[in-house]
């Protein structure tokens, strides 16, 4: 057996070394049960980009269950906006939302109408299987028109966080 010293049997080898890989093997699993392995349980959730809407720290979440994305965001633009869609990529799986099934005040034309300051909720089917615990990462891109301007505009981002 590879190791082992001349005229050592393989019981010997066993029980020399046996209680050092049983210690390991041990050590190992309680490091499993304690989430060291789990690249989730260092996410930290963290949004960046997002020029004139402001997402508030811990303002999205990935519901397991439902698979549903909620991204909460509020208007820095300086006037009154129209939010006509919100797009979710998290790795190969876009998916897009017409804000017309969004949580929030809807104007006449079906697209959110967010007045200075004011915040609203977008839920995003995201229809993918992510398991609980799991860490992601979002890129948003969200789409709206300038009530002052009337020009179309986008603010893009990415958060990152934990399924739950």
């Amino acid at each position: 057996m590879i190791g082992m010293k001349k005229g050592q049997t393989a019981m010997e080898y066993l029980m020399t070394y046996g209680w050092a890989i049983l210690i390991i093997i041990i050590v190992a699993a309680a490091l499993f049960a304690l989430g060291v392995f789990n690249p989730g349980t260092f996410t930290q959730q963290t949004a960046t980009g997002f020029t004139q809407l402001q997402v508030p720290t811990g303002g999205w979440r990935i519901d397991g269950a439902t698979e549903v994305f909620t991204l909460v965001f509020a208007n820095q633009a300086g006037g009154s906006i129209n939010v006509t869609s919100v797009t979710t990529t998290i790795g190969t799986n876009a998916r897009t939302n017409d804000t017309t099934t969004s949580l929030g005040p809807a104007s006449n034309s079906g697209a959110i109408l967010l007045t200075p300051n004011q915040q609203t909720a977008v839920n995003v089917n995201m229809v993918q299987d992510y398991a609980v615990g799991s860490s992601y990462t979002a890129r948003v891109e969200i789409s709206y028109t300038n009530l002052n301007t009337g020009l179309p505009q986008r603010s893009s981002g990415t958060v990152t966080g934990v399924v739950s």
